[in-house]
């Protein structure tokens, strides 16, 4: 068990409009990953957009699914949510074994895009 942790950004100033989505996929056998999963965000912008985050898995890189009992990363984060109320916050998930993981956010307010930016660690 290898204890190195990386670290990949996987979104970077990524604008939501309302109801917007954006994904990324990990292929968790090349980041080496042993199954220790958190997600650090930052949320800006003058809009009052609300954003959700979650995981699917796959072992084909075809079909994604959420898993029976999966939960959110996190729901409910805009630009002055986290502990600080300054859109920061970090989240740990425990995905389902998989050969590739795919992290989806959504803009789950409606009303009022923002822009996001997020670095998954993986250990």
């Amino acid at each position: 068990m290898s204890n190195a942790i990386s670290v990949i950004q996987i979104f970077k100033d990524e604008i939501f409009i309302a109801s917007g989505t954006a994904e990324f996929i990990i292929d968790l056998e090349r980041e080496n990953a042993n199954g220790y999963f958190s997600l650090q965000m930052v949320v800006t912008g003058s809009a009052a957009g609300v954003l959700k985050g979650e995981y699917k898995v796959s072992n084909n890189n075809v079909n994604f699914v959420e898993p029976t009992g999966a939960t959110d990363i996190f729901e409910g984060l805009d630009k002055d949510g986290g502990p600080l109320s300054d859109g920061v916050d970090m989240y740990s998930f425990e995905p389902e074994l998989s050969k590739f993981l795919k992290v989806v956010i959504t803009e789950t307010g409606g009303a009022a895009g923002v822009t996001f930016g997020a670095w998954l660690a993986i250990q």
